[in-house]
C-alpha cells in the first residue's frame, strides 16, 4: 500500500505524536501506538529525511519506506491493509522515528541491538558497500549448508525480484555474509520498485501534461476562430459608422441650405406683407378718390 499527503515538516523527527494522531484518526493511531510500544519496530535505515524499516503483525513481517521530500510525505507499506492515508505499521515507525531522533545513521543496532544489513549513509547499500565475494571469502566462512539454503532463498525470490515489494523470508539460521546479501538483494529490489514507480508517475505526469497541452491548444484555436470573426465584425462596423459620418456630414449641409432657404422665405414674406399693406392703403385712396369724384358730378349724371 503505497500513499502520499501534503506535509509541512522538514524532517520526519518533526512529525509528534499529536500531529500523527491527528492525521491517521485515533484507531488507527492507537494500533499503531501498541506496536511501537510492544516493540514491534525494527528501522533499518534512517535518515532526516526517510525511513526503512520492519514491523512485526499481527499476520507476519511487513516492510515499509517513508520519504518526506518537496513538501510531500510518501509511505509505503507491505501489509495488504486499506487504512487512509497510511496504516498502522507506518504509524508505528513514525513512532519509532521520533522517538529515537531526526538523524540516526544505523537506528536498528539502537533499536534492536543488531543491525539487518551493512551500515551505510543512504538507504540503499551502494555496489562499494555491498560485501564482494573476495571479502566474505576472507572474512566469514560461508559453509555448504549458508550456502545452500542461500541458493534456496534465491530461487524462491527471482520470480519476485522487480515484481512484489516484499520478498520471501529470508531463514533464521541463514547468518554471516549470506544474510547480508540477502539484505541487499531485498534493498536493491525495493530501491528498483520505486525507481519503477518513479517512471511510471513521471510519464502518467507527462501524459497530463500532453493531455492538458492539447486541450489548450485547441482552446487557443477557438479563440484564435473567435477572434478573427470579432475582428471582421470591427471592420463592418467601422465600414457603417464611415458611411454614417458620410451621411450626417450631407445632413449638415443639407440642414444649412434650408436654414438658409427659411430665412430667404421669411424675408419674402416680410416684403409680401408690406406690398400688401401698400397695395390695401392704395385702394384706400382710390376708393376715397372715387367717391369724391361721384359726389363732384350733378344730380342725374351717369
Amino acid at each position: 500500500m503505497r500513499n502520499r499527503i501534503s506535509c509541512s515538516a522538514q524532517e520526519l523527527s518533526q512529525l509528534d505524536p499529536a500531529m500523527v494522531e491527528s492525521v491517521v484518526g485515533g484507531q488507527v493511531f492507537k494500533i499503531g501506538n501498541r506496536y511501537f510500544s510492544d516493540k514491534r519496530v525494527n528501522i533499518v535505515e534512517a535518515n532526516g529525511t526517510q525511513v526503512v524499516a520492519e514491523v512485526n503483525g499481527t499476520y507476519g513481517v511487513y516492510a515499509q519506506t517513508i520519504k518526506l521530500r518537496g513538501g510531500t510525505l510518501s509511505t509505503k507499506c507491505s501489509c495488504p491493509s486499506t487504512e487512509q492515508p497510511f496504516c498502522r505499521h507506518c504509524v508505528a515507525v513514525l513512532l519509532q522515528q521520533f522517538h529515537l531522533g531526526s538523524l540516526v545513521e544505523n537506528p536498528s543496532k539502537a533499536a534492536s541491538g543488531a543491525s539487518s544489513l551493512p551500515p551505510s549513509s543512504s538507504p540503499y547499500p551502494s555496489a562499494e558497500a555491498s560485501p564482494s565475494l573476495d571479502e566474505s571469502a576472507a572474512t566469514a566462512d560461508v559453509n555448504f549448508r549458508e550456502a545452500t539454503m542461500f541458493i534456496d532463498w534465491v530461487q524462491q525470490v527471482v520470480g519476485r525480484l522487480g515484481n512484489e515489494p516484499s520478498l520471501a523470508e529470508v531463514p533464521k539460521s541463514l547468518g554471516g555474509v549470506a544474510r547480508e546479501w540477502a539484505g541487499v538483494i531485498g534493498q536493491l529490489n525495493q530501491r528498483f520498485l520505486e525507481s519503477e514507480e518513479d517512471r511510471t508517475d513521471a510519464q502518467r505526469n507527462l501524459q497530463s501534461a500532453e493531455s492538458m497541452v492539447d486541450s489548450l491548444t485547441k482552446e487557443l484555436g477557438t479563440v484564435k476562430g473567435e477572434s478573427e470573426s470579432a475582428q471582421k465584425t470591427c471592420s463592418g462596423l467601422e465600414k457603417k459608422v464611415n458611411q454614417l459620418e458620410e451621411s450626417l456630414k450631407d445632413f449638415a449641409q443639407v440642414s444649412k441650405e434650408r436654414d438658409r432657404l427659411v430665412g430667404k422665405v421669411s424675408t419674402m414674406q416680410s416684403e409680401l406683407q408690406k406690398k400688401g399693406a401698400e397695395l390695401e392703403s392704395v385702394s384706400m385712396t382710390l376708393k376715397s378718390l372715387s367717391n369724391a369724384i361721384r359726389n363732384l358730378l350733378p344730380s342725374g349724371s351717369p
